[in-house]
Parts: structure tokens; C-alpha cells; sequence
């Protein structure tokens, strides 16, 4: 179909309408499985972020067709990757069917949106996209197959109260910078094969690795994490990262916090179990009392430690990629 018939979302339909609108349409909040936490005001915070202001450069949010036909698709072109994997890579966040029609007919008649606006990324330099996908969106699972995209990474998201110390306890503290060279070196050799970046053949190795070893840094020198625990020995070969969500904490009706990276090199055999077991103690005793992980459903030895602690499942998670070639050439979408 033309493309005129794609236009500037922010332009076309004032923010608060958007809002209002998406939420009618049935978007879900991302942590509305976890009880007595306030979902209203995690899908408050999920529309911010999906309406927020971007760079121009940045911003692909398109409004396509009209009337019953007409779709919002929710993308953005994603800095940093950009940078680090020198290439232009962008995100759906969703594709919102504001007049509230069936999944069924949503699926039939966003295809033609979700085309279009990746027509539009690759003329502004993007040839990667990702998008992910709860596992009860039929409709966008639906789009993802008949637009190029390919499933490369299904997640699983556990979480647990913490009500109280753990009834052992292991020695371990806090990551300085002198730790950073023995856990950058254990994050690139620990590799899961199942994670998004190693599991696509689209992102090199090298490239996949190196991501973990700066994910690494950032976290314990600048800030990417709140805090890191480590064995308390030096030279450490084991970690996890974490983020507190204090400013959210108040607005949840819950104290949320997450551990976010974790490794643990064969030096350090049988310290994964105890290095959460410490982290959720460290995140207890700054005012946490609710913890929320996420692995790939294929992560069997790390979901059997969560289930050990007490963790049990809260949802599942879908990840798709499709790769866009350059104008002009044969096929502009690999499939």
C-alpha cells in the first residue's frame, strides 16, 4: 500500500489521546502478574515511555490507514546498540489497534502497518529490528510471521517476596573496580548460548561477548547497576548486578527491585544459588521486599536455583528479530 497512508504518530493524534487510546485497546502492564503491586500505575509508566519525548533521529512512531484499519505502530531507533554494534538497530514496543477491534482482525490488518514502517526504518539507515512479544498477543505474535521476523529468544520472568534473611549465609559483598577485569572476564567466557545476542547468527560472537564484558563495566563504574555482588575474595570470578526501582517504589505500592546480570565461571562451581541467595538479602536490607528475575526458558540449571530460594513463575516472554536489506535490493526483508 502507499506510503502515504504513514504518517508521524505524535503528529497526527495529541499524547494524552494516545494514551487514553492505547490503554483502551488492552496493552498490558509489563508487571501486572506480580500481586499487590499497583498495575495501573506500572501501565502509567509503561505509556510514558512508549509516548516520552525521542530524538528525531530516533523517533519511529507511525500512525497507518484510517478508521477500523488504522494502527499505531510504536518504534524507536535504539542509540546505543547503534553505537556499540555499528549498525542501525530499532525496537517495536507495540503495535496498538486504537479502535479496539478483535486480535483476530488486528493480526489480518496490521501486517500492512508493521510493513510499512520497516520500509520507513531501512530509509532512515535501520537494517535491524527487534520486537518483543507477550506470549498472549496472538495478533503481534501473527504480525511478527508475516512480516520477516524470527523468534530468537523465548523468556521467562520469575519473582518472590523476601520476607525474611535466608537461613545460610555465604560470604560475599560488593564489587569495587578492582573487580572489574576477573568479572569482565567471566561474563565473556560464561557464555549462554540462549540469550538474545548469542543466539543470533545476525551478531557476531565477538560482538556478543564483548557486549557482556561492557555491560560489566558500566554496571560496577558507571552506574548501569545500583549494585554488584561478587564472593568476597579477590579477583573475583562470579557476579550478579541489580537495580533497586526506588523510583518506582511509591508509585507500585511495592518495593520492586531486580536482579538483572549474573555469571559464574567454573572457578566459582556452585556459587550461582549462592550469590542470589546474597543478593536477595543485600536488596532486603536497603528497603526491597519483592524480588523479579528473567532468564530464557531454556535456562534449566538457573530456573531449578530460583525455585530453590522460593521463586515461581510470573510470565513468558517472546523476542523476534527481522534483519531488513538496503533498498533496491532483490529482497528487501529476510525471512
Amino acid at each position: 500500500m502507499s506510503g502515504a497512508f504513514l504518517r508521524p504518530l505524535l503528529e497526527a493524534v495529541p499524547r494524552e489521546e494516545l494514551e487514553a487510546r492505547t490503554r483502551a485497546a488492552g496493552v498490558l502492564a509489563p508487571h501486572g502478574f506480580i500481586r499487590g503491586l499497583d498495575a495501573d500505575y506500572d501501565l502509567d509508566v509503561h505509556l510514558g515511555r512508549l509516548f516520552g519525548d525521542l530524538a528525531p533521529e530516533d523517533d519511529l512512531r507511525f500512525a497507518y490507514g484510517t478508521g477500523e484499519d488504522e494502527r499505531w505502530v510504536l518504534m524507536e531507533r535504539m542509540p546505543w546498540d547503534s553505537h556499540f554494534f555499528g549498525r542501525g538497530m530499532a525496537r517495536i514496543n507495540e503495535v496498538v489497534a486504537p479502535r479496539g477491534i478483535s486480535a483476530t482482525e488486528a493480526s489480518a490488518t496490521a501486517v500492512p502497518a508493521v510493513q510499512a514502517a520497516l520500509d520507513q526504518a531501512r530509509a532512515n539507515g535501520i537494517d535491524y529490528v527487534l520486537a518483543t512479544v507477550d506470549p498472549r498477543n496472538l495478533a503481534m505474535i501473527r504480525n511478527m510471521a508475516a512480516t520477516g521476523f524470527e523468534l530468537i529468544e523465548t523468556r521467562c520472568h520469575y519473582h518472590m517476596p523476601l520476607a525474611g534473611p535466608p537461613a545460610v549465609r555465604y560470604p560475599t559483598r560488593l564489587a569495587t573496580a578492582r573487580d572489574v577485569p576477573s568479572l569482565a572476564r567471566a561474563a565473556r567466557e560464561t557464555i549462554n548460548h540462549f540469550d538474545r545476542f548469542h543466539a543470533d547468527p545476525a551478531i557476531a560472537a565477538v560482538d556478543a561477548d564483548r557486549l557482556m564484558e561492557r555491560w560489566v563495566e558500566a554496571s560496577v563504574l558507571e552506574g548501569f547497576a545500583d549494585a554488584t555482588v561478587v564472593p568476597d575474595v579477590e579477583a573475583p570470578q562470579a557476579f550478579c548486578t541489580a537495580r533497586y526501582h526506588r523510583e518506582h517504589w511509591d508509585g507500585w505500592g511495592l518495593r520492586l527491585a531486580q536482579p538483572v546480570l549474573s555469571a559464574v565461571a567454573p572457578v566459582h562451581r556452585g556459587w550461582y544459588v549462592k550469590i542470589i541467595s546474597e543478593l536477595n538479602e543485600h536488596l532486603r536490607s536497603v528497603g526491597a521486599e519483592h524480588s523479579h528475575l528473567i532468564t530464557q526458558i531454556t535456562n534449566n540449571a538457573v530456573i531449578h536455583c530460583w525455585e530453590k530460594l522460593g521463586y515461581r513463575f510470573g510470565k513468558g516472554e517472546h523476542v523476534f528479530r527481522c534483519l531488513l536489506r538496503p533498498e533496491g535490493s532483490e529482497n528487501a526483508r529476510t525471512h
